[in-house]
C-alpha cells in the first residue's frame, strides 16, 4: 500500500490526510480518458431504426396513447365525465365573452369550444389543461381582425364580407382568422420540429407572469365601453390605454344607465359566487358554482321577456346559429399573409408560453413532466386542424383549466363583458405576485414590473418584445456579473464560506481565496480582474509602482534588487507599499497584509473561453511579478483538460493545480510558515527599507 492510499484511509479514520494536487489526483486513480465521439456512427446508430426506439417515438408523439393504456375505467371515468360537463358549463359562457375580445361573432366561440381539444387530447402532454379562447390570445386576435375587417362580434353570422381599402381585396372574418390560426399552427408545427422547446428558458416566470397581468388589465379596460353603454371603440397599436381612457372620459357624460345597471348587477353577482361561496364548495365536493352558465341563462331570459333591446335600448347578441360549420380551407392570400404574420408569431409564442407556464404548474402538482417541443407540436397541429372550422387563435385557458383540475379530471353584450372582467380576477390578482418575486431577487422583479408596465401602456406585442429583451439584459447581466468574493477557512474542518458573512471567522494571514460564482467568458473576464483586485485591496501597478519609488528614493540599485528578493519571502504589507504617504501617515496598526498566495476557486465556474484563459495567464504573470503565487482549485474535468490543452496549466505550473480548496490551502498555508520560518532574520531589515522611503524622502 503506497503513502497515498495510507493517508487516504487514516483521514477516513477522523485523522489528518496529505493534500493533493490535481496531477497526483489523475495519476493515482487513472482518469477514464475521454471517449472519442465518432460523428458518423452516431448519426447511423440515431438513424437505425429499433423497435424500443419506435415505441418510444410513438409514445413521445401520442402522449395520449401511454395514458390511455393506464386508464382505469372504474376509477375515472364517471369523474372524468363529470368534469366535462362542469368545464362546459364554464367554458360556454367564457368563449361567449371573449368574442367580445376577439372581434368575431359569438358563434365562433362554440367552434374554440370543440374543435382545438380534439387534436391536443391527442398530441398534448398538459393533462389538465383546457385548451380553447384564452382573453390574452383574443385580445390579440381582435386587434388583427379590426385593423383588416372591423368590429364583428356583435353579429352572428360566421362570414362577413368586407371590402379592404389597403389593397382592394375583400376579406371576411372567417378568413382573417381562419389564415391567422394556420399561420400560427405553421409556425408553432416548424419550432416544435426544429426542437426549439427549449426556447423556453427565455420565457421566464416572471415575464411571463408581468405580462400576462398587463394584459389582463388591458383586457379589462377595453370592455369599459360595453359596462358603461359608451360606444368606446377598440383601438389597436400603442398606447391603447390612454387611447381607451381618453375616449371614456370624453363620453362620460353619456353613460347608459341600465346598461350600467346590468352589467353591475352581474359583476356583482358573479363576484360574491366566486369569492363566498365557491371556495367552500371546492374544498367539500371540488365543483364550483357554474355562476357564470347561471347568468347567461338568467340575464338572457329577463332580456327576452323584458324586452331590454326594444325598451331599455340595451345591446343584446341575437340569434347564434345552431349548425355546425361547414370544413373550408384557410385562405392563403399573399396580401393577407403579409399584414398578419408579425402578429401570428407573436401570437404562436403568447399561446406556447401561455400553455408551457400553467403546465408546468400542473405537472409540479400532480407529478408528471410536460414535453416542450411536444406542446409546440400539439399546439401547432390544433391551430391547423381548428383553422378549416372557423376557429380563431387558441392557447389553454388558466380559470377553466383550474376548474377541470378542481373538479377531479385527471346573452347581452353588457352580461358578456362582465363575464370577461370576472373571469380574469385570478389573472390580475397577479399583481400580488409582484411583492414574493421582488422580496426573492430585486431583478427578478423588475423583469416583472417592466413587462408589466410595457404591456399596460404601450401594446401587447410591444409588452412581449420589451418583457423579453429586458429579461434577456438580467440574463447577460448576470452571466457578466457574478458574486465574487474572499473565503475564509472553517477550523476543524475542510469547509470554506464567505468571510464577511461570519464574524468569527478569520482569513488565513498570507493566504487568499477568491471564490467566483459564474462562467468565465470574454464579456467578464475584466470584471473577475476588478473583482479580485477590489477583494485584495491592491493591483499589482500599486505594488510595482510604490517599489520603484523607494529605490528611487533611496538611490541604490542594490537595494532594488534586496527588495526584489525579500518582498518574495517577506509577508508584506500594504501600507509599506503603497503610493502616498498618506497611508504611511496612519502607522503601522493600519496595515493590512499583503498575500503570498492566492488561491482560485473555480468549483463555481462550469466553462471558460480563450479571452478568460488568456487573462488567467496575464494575471499569474502579473502577481508573480510581485511575489504573489496563483494557484487554483476545485476545476471540473472538462474544465481541467481545457485549461491543459490551451496552456495555462504551464504558465500556472501543474503543482499548483488542486482537486479542491482545502488542499490548495493546506498546501500554500505549509509552505508560507516554512518560507516565514527561514526568512525571519531579514525582515526587520526590508520593511525598515521600505518604510524609510517614505518616512525619509531626503536619505
Amino acid at each position: 500500500m503506497d503513502a497515498l492510499h495510507r493517508h487516504n484511509i487514516q483521514n477516513a479514520m477522523g485523522q489528518p490526510r496529505r493534500p493533493l494536487t490535481q496531477v497526483e489526483l489523475i495519476d493515482t486513480y487513472d482518469e477514464v480518458p475521454k471517449e472519442r465521439n465518432h460523428r458518423w456512427k452516431t448519426i447511423g446508430r440515431s438513424m437505425t431504426p429499433s423497435a424500443a426506439g419506435c415505441r418510444r417515438s410513438i409514445f413521445r408523439l401520442f402522449p395520449v396513447v401511454s395514458w390511455l393504456a393506464s386508464y382505469r375505467v372504474k376509477d375515472y371515468l364517471v369523474a372524468d365525465i363529470v368534469t366535462g360537463f362542469t368545464v362546459a358549463m364554464f367554458q360556454v359562457p367564457q368563449s361567449l365573452g371573449y368574442t367580445l375580445l376577439a372581434a368575431v361573432p359569438p358563434v365562433f366561440a362554440l367552434y374554440n369550444s370543440m374543435f382545438p381539444m380534439m387534436m391536443y387530447i391527442l398530441f398534448g402532454t398538459v393533462k389538465q389543461a383546457s385548451v380553447g379562447a384564452d382573453a390574452i390570445i383574443s385580445m390579440m386576435t381582435g386587434g388583427v381582425v379590426r385593423q383588416i375587417v372591423g368590429d364583428m362580434s356583435h353579429t352572428s353570422h360566421p362570414v362577413h364580407d368586407v371590402f379592404d381599402p389597403a389593397n382592394g381585396n375583400v376579406f371576411s372574418v372567417q378568413e382573417v382568422t381562419s389564415a391567422l390560426c394556420v399561420t400560427v399552427g405553421i409556425i408553432q408545427l416548424v419550432f416544435g420540429l426544429l426542437n426549439l422547446g427549449c426556447l423556453n428558458v427565455f420565457l421566464s416566470e416572471q415575464m411571463v407572469n408581468g405580462f400576462s397581468t398587463g394584459v389582463a388589465v388591458q383586457v379589462a379596460l377595453s370592455q369599459v365601453g360595453a359596462i358603461f353603454g359608451l360606444p368606446i371603440p377598440h383601438f389597436s397599436g400603442m398606447f391603447t390605454v390612454y387611447k381607451t381612457l381618453e375616449s371614456f372620459f370624453t363620453q362620460i357624460s353619456d353613460i347608459h344607465l341600465p346598461t350600467l345597471i346590468v352589467s353591475s348587477i352581474a359583476i356583482v353577482l358573479i363576484l360574491f359566487v366566486k369569492i363566498v361561496p365557491d371556495p367552500i364548495l371546492v374544498r367539500k365536493c371540488g365543483l364550483p358554482v357554474p355562476i357564470e352558465l347561471v347568468t347567461v341563462i338568467v340575464f338572457t331570459a329577463a332580456s327576452y321577456l323584458m324586452q331590454f333591446d326594444k325598451i331599455y335600448n340595451i345591446a343584446v347578441v341575437g340569434e347564434v346559429p345552431e349548425k355546425l360549420p361547414v370544413p373550408r380551407a384557410p385562405t392563403f392570400s399573399p396580401s393577407l399573409l403579409t399584414r398578419i404574420w408579425v402578429d401570428a408569431f407573436a401570437i404562436a409564442v403568447v399561446s406556447f408560453a401561455i400553455t408551457l407556464s400553467l403546465g408546468r404548474i400542473f405537472g409540479q402538482r400532480h407529478n408528471y413532466e410536460v414535453d416542450a417541443n411536444q406542446e409546440f407540436l400539439a399546439l401547432g397541429i390544433g391551430h391547423i386542424w381548428s383553422s378549416f372550422f372557423s376557429c380563431f387563435p387558441i392557447a389553454a385557458s388558466v380559470p377553466r383549466s383550474a376548474v377541470q383540475e378542481n373538479a377531479g379530471g385527471k346573452t347581452q353584450i353588457c352580461i358578456l363583458a362582465a363575464i370577461i372582467i370576472t373571469s380574469l380576477k385570478k389573472i390580475v390578482m397577479q399583481v400580488q405576485d409582484f411583492k414574493r418575486y421582488w422580496d426573492l431577487s430585486k431583478i427578478d422583479g423588475q423583469v416583472w414590473m417592466v413587462s408589466f408596465l410595457a404591456t399596460v401602456f404601450l401594446d401587447v406585442v410591444s409588452g412581449l418584445i420589451v418583457g423579453v429583451a429586458f429579461s434577456l439584459l438580467t440574463l447577460v447581466y448576470k452571466l457578466q456579473r457574478p458574486k465574487a468574493f474572499l473565503m475564509a477557512h472553517v477550523p476543524n474542518t475542510e469547509f470554506f464560506v464567505p468571510a464577511r458573512k461570519y464574524q468569527k471567522l478569520r482569513e488565513t494571514p498570507g493566504v487568499k481565496v477568491y471564490h467566483f460564482g459564474g462562467a468565465m467568458h470574454f464579456a467578464n473576464a475584466e470584471f473577475f480582474k476588478e473583482k479580485l483586485e477590489e477583494s485584495l485591496g491592491f493591483t499589482t501597478k500599486q505594488v510595482r509602482r510604490a517599489m520603484k519609488k523607494a529605490i528611487k528614493k533611496r538611490g541604490s540599485q542594490d537595494s532594488l534588487q534586496a527588495v526584489k528578493e525579500s518582498v518574495q519571502a517577506y509577508d508584506r504589507t500594504v501600507a509599506a507599499l503603497e503610493l502616498g504617504s498618506a497611508v504611511v501617515s496612519r502607522g503601522p496598526s493600519m496595515q493590512s497584509q499583503l498575500p503570498s498566495d492566492i488561491i482560485l476557486d473555480f468549483s463555481r465556474i462550469s466553462w471558460m473561453d480563450g479571452c478568460s484563459v488568456s487573462a488567467i495567464k496575464n494575471l499569474t504573470s502579473d502577481y508573480a511579478a510581485i511575489g504573489v503565487r496563483i494557484s487554483i482549485a476545485s476545476c471540473s474535468p472538462v474544465l481541467f483538460r481545457f485549461l491543459r490543452k490551451s496552456g495555462c496549466e504551464e504558465a500556472i505550473g501543474s503543482a499548483n493545480f488542486y482537486p479542491s480548496v482545502y488542499d490548495a490551502w493546506k498546501t500554500v498555508r505549509n509552505r508560507s510558515f516554512s518560507q516565514t520560518d527561514a526568512s525571519t532574520p531579514v525582515i526587520p531589515i526590508v520593511y525598515a527599507l521600505i518604510f524609510a522611503s517614505f518616512t525619509n524622502p531626503s536619505s
